[in-house]
């Protein structure tokens, strides 16, 4: 999600990728609370599950721009991890503390539990006591929960950057064979979530007493990073059949992950088997990975030109990561505003995500705008 380096030119292209997985996000979290609590409108848990499921490839992007951009890293491990991790951190400590104090406000305020929900629909048992609100602050550095469900996302980058530096030395030998292997072994363990499920939790060697099988330590984000780095270098394919391919690539698992899901979503609740729903949600899935190979390859081949579009692409860069920390906390009172004009719910989702977005851009820009200094730590 961070910008390219300052001494690679900017790519333009790269710059649209990151407002698609931007939108992605706030799209996807804007229909949480359809996919979270039981609806007794049946098309709000469809368009819960269709718009959900169209938004899988957001942060597998996030995690390509950023090996394409980083990979091979250029300079010593500890010039990259103070350069990198804080500004990371810092933003990360700053906005969980604010999130976690949002239902307790909501207390002070008078409001009932039942709002805290709106907002933060995969907390199951909210809490707007100042004690529960303390020790969720304090517990920040260690686990998230449902009133910071987006975060997950900065423990798992701080992760990709502690490997990064290793990651690398074996890149920048350039051996294909290496790679090709890691990618095969990579794609065995996206098949981890259904093998899971479908055969048994003990699989390859996992059991009570050690969480890590035979692909463990292929698996997760790193493929992610390596595709981002072989991808960016474009394919022989021209334009238009690149486009074409990539759009076939993302509708065919884009029609797993949705039946999936949706059939499952019948079945079960989010309180009830959380694991079980987010099957074929999984980023590190084969129908996931599909979506955003597609969708990357895609949004590769788009041409800009236009001064002014290129310039509005470079603000959303700068202001992406700050967006994605603070989406979450105008969502709920978005909706709040905007559910009860009864509104068909893909337009009131809409709606939701262009007001999301405006908010989030605006403030950001104005965080850099009255302290340009400290905007890094706040917003990144």
């Amino acid at each position: 999600m961070m910008s390219a380096n300052n001494n690679k030119s900017r790519i333009v292209w790269l710059d649209l990728v990151r407002l698609v997985a931007l939108l992605m996000v706030i799209s996807a979290h804007c229909v949480d609370i359809y996919n979270a609590t039981p609806q007794e409108d049946s098309n709000n848990a469809f368009w819960g599950a269709f718009i959900g499921s169209l938004m899988r490839p957001s942060v597998p992007l996030f995690a390509m721009m950023t090996g394409l951009l980083l990979l091979p890293v250029r300079e010593s491990a500890s010039q990259f991890y103070r350069r990198r991790i804080p500004r990371v951190l810092f933003p990360m400590l700053i906005w969980s503390a604010i999130y976690y104090m949002v239902p307790w406000v909501t207390g002070l305020l008078g409001c009932e539990k039942e709002i805290v929900t709106i907002f933060f629909p995969f907390e199951f048992s909210p809490s707007q006591e100042a004690g529960d609100m303390l020790k969720n602050i304090a517990m920040i550095p260690f686990t998230f929960n449902g009133y910071t469900t987006h975060m997950w996302y900065l423990y798992m980058l701080i992760g990709l950057y502690l490997l990064m530096p290793f990651f690398s030395a074996w890149l920048e030998k350039n051996d294909d064979t290496l790679t090709r292997t890691y990618v095969i072994l990579w794609g065995c363990s996206l098949m981890l979530p259904y093998l899971t499920q479908l055969i048994s939790p003990d699989i390859f060697g996992v059991c009570a007493w050690n969480s890590f099988g035979t692909f463990y330590y292929f698996s997760g984000f790193t493929g992610y990073l390596l595709l981002g780095h072989l991808l960016g270098k474009g394919n022989r394919l021209r334009s238009i059949k690149a486009v074409a391919v990539g759009i076939m690539l993302y509708i065919s698992g884009y029609i797993v992950t949705y039946t999936g899901f949706s059939t499952l979503a019948s079945q079960y609740s989010y309180e009830e088997a959380p694991e079980l729903l987010e099957m074929f949600w999984q980023f590190c899935s084969p129908n996931v990975v599909i979506m955003a190979i597609g969708m990357f390859i895609a949004l590769q081949r788009v041409h800009i030109t236009s001064p002014r579009l290129q310039a509005a692409l470079a603000n959303v860069t700068k202001c992406g990561f700050g967006s994605y920390l603070m989406h979450y906390i105008f969502i709920g009172p978005t909706l709040l505003v905007i559910m009860p004009l009864g509104l068909p719910t893909p337009i009131c989702v809409i709606c939701t995500v262009a007001i999301v977005f405006v908010l989030c851009m605006l403030l950001t820009n104005l965080i850099y705008k009255i302290m340009p200094r400290a905007a890094r730590y706040i917003v990144g």
